[in-house]
């Protein structure tokens, strides 16, 4: 008998949005369950209906057998479910142990009980092999640490059904296994885990069962015996084959686009250095990858090549200009930029396609004569990006807001390679998309090397990284701590880098 059952699920958002339809779920006691499929698959929806973040519009949910009505998150953790969202929700001021107790402490006469807590959070590390320095102020924490303290929240909450939504997203190699092996341990303790992933190849390696969703219908489960590849479980998420190899294509390196030369970052509140005598340089016809673990440099680096934060010293050279005191505006002249944010930074959600399309565009001829828009040309331009990027919408004036992930980030991706700028900044370009649409990002991007672009990669992912770039610098504690060639060494030894673990 199953632990959980969801039968014939539908939902469908106002007015005509189909996100799932007619699906069954089920998740077997002391399991890992993966769950896989593209953007837009209807992965998290069935598993915010779970977790009752969202109401069903018809279907059951059944529990040891038993009908339940999961109204709410709160519900679902008394029914022993809980979630770990991609996005983590601590509270960064507090410690680790105040985190993990947040909303259920054990109280007397109205009084937190501090050392109960502390016996407590200590007892439940021990028990399921999770260690952390209990005391540690949330936010000093790495990403794993804080997703150890999410897990551990759930577990205090005695959840013995477990949600990982996309867990690795921005972990090392390393911090992978040491993930993986902490889920091992919670089988064997009997806890059932649904591990949802873009990576197919952690889901393969890792889960006993695997349930593919497309556009909102079950396709298969599947059990993970062995037999199993990549590139059938890719197809049967796309309904097509799909080619997951992206091969370099061989350029002749050319002239230094981008130099950074000592520059350097302090935090005027906290005197803190964000940015430490930063040195590289990126040349035409190359991928310069940057690698590191979240918020050790990347972000800054990021708003002091475009412009949103001034050095506090040293040089930044395009094409042989210092354009260290140039406006935003005047660096887009030079540059386009791919930011990691696409719906805060990179797009207005709330306009059209085309509108988005012809951004920056808008200001220079032909879009632009005289003081007015040609909206004919306009018009021409946004069609022609829809059909070179492969733009999947019901046409230009479309709002950008109801597209895929995939397909947003096509748009802004379209509008910033058109701009015909021989520097092309990525900021995480496939974060958050699916197999289908990161393969076809990655395409774009050895394309642009293809043509002697100079392009400056950041990016979370490590395979991407090793796969795209020519080298690759790795940052830690706002230092480029090593540049390697993805040739020579395999992704393993960028992660001891990442870590600070000397090689």
């Amino acid at each position: 008998m199953p632990l959980i059952e969801m039968v014939d699920i539908c939902k469908v958002y106002p007015p005509n949005v189909v996100a799932l339809k007619h699906v069954d779920f089920s998740v077997e006691q002391g399991e890992i369950h993966a769950l896989v499929g593209e953007n837009g698959a209807g992965k998290s929806t069935l598993m915010k209906i779970l977790s009752g973040i969202v109401k069903p519009s018809s279907g059951e949910i059944r529990v040891n057998d038993k009908k339940v009505h999961i109204t709410n998150p709160v519900v679902a953790t008394k029914l022993g479910i809980g979630m770990v969202h991609q996005e983590l929700a601590l509270v960064g001021s507090l410690k680790v142990y105040e985190n993990i107790v947040l909303g259920s402490e054990p109280t007397r006469f109205g009084f937190l009980q501090r050392e109960r807590s502390l016996q407590i959070v200590r007892k439940l590390m021990e028990e399921f092999g999770l260690k952390l320095e209990i005391d540690a102020i949330t936010q000093e924490l790495s990403i794993a640490g804080r997703q150890k303290v999410e897990i551990l929240k759930q577990l205090y909450r005695r959840v013995n059904i477990l949600i990982l939504d996309e867990p690795t997203a921005a972990l090392t190699p390393q911090e992978s296994e040491e993930l993986f092996d902490e889920m091992i341990k919670l089988k064997k303790q009997g806890k059932t885990i649904i591990f949802v992933s873009h990576k197919l190849d952690e889901v393969l390696k890792i889960s006993d069962r695997i349930t593919v969703l497309r556009k909102g219908e079950k396709i298969a489960t599947l059990n993970n015996d062995g037999r199993l590849n990549i590139n059938e479980l890719a197809e049967m998420m796309v309904g097509r084959s799909v080619h997951l190899v992206s091969v370099k294509s061989s350029t002749t390196i050319g002239q230094p686009v981008l130099i950074f030369k000592d520059v350097t970052l302090v935090d005027r509140s906290s005197g803190k250095r964000l940015l430490d005598t930063i040195n590289f340089v990126v040349r035409e016809g190359e991928i310069v990858g940057i690698a590191g673990i979240e918020g050790n440099g990347q972000k800054e680096l990021v708003e002091v090549l475009i412009g949103l934060r001034k050095p506090s010293s040293g040089m930044i050279e395009v094409f042989g200009k210092d354009v260290t005191n140039f406006s935003i505006r005047k660096r887009r002249s030079l540059i386009a930029y791919v930011p990691q944010d696409r719906k805060q930074v990179g797009l207005a959600l709330k306009a059209t396609i085309k509108e988005n399309l012809i951004m920056t565009h808008h200001m220079n001829p032909p879009l632009r004569k005289g003081f007015m828009l040609d909206d004919t040309t306009a018009n021409e331009f946004a069609m022609q990006l829809i059909g070179d990027f492969e733009i999947v919408c019901r046409g230009p004036f479309e709002k950008v807001q109801t597209l895929s992930g995939g397909n947003q980030q096509k748009v802004v991706t379209a509008r910033e390679i058109a701009l015909g700028r021989n520097l092309i900044v990525l900021d995480q370009p496939t974060r958050g998309l699916d197999v289908a649409s990161t393969q076809y990002m990655r395409s774009q991007i050895i394309s642009l090397k293809s043509r002697g672009k100079a392009v400056l990669l950041i990016s979370a992912d490590l395979d991407e990284l090793m796969n795209l770039s020519d080298r690759i610098y790795v940052m830690r504690a706002g230092r480029i701590v090593a540049e390697l060639d993805p040739r020579k060494i395999d992704k393993v030894v960028v992660g001891y880098h990442m870590l600070g673990v000397k090689v």
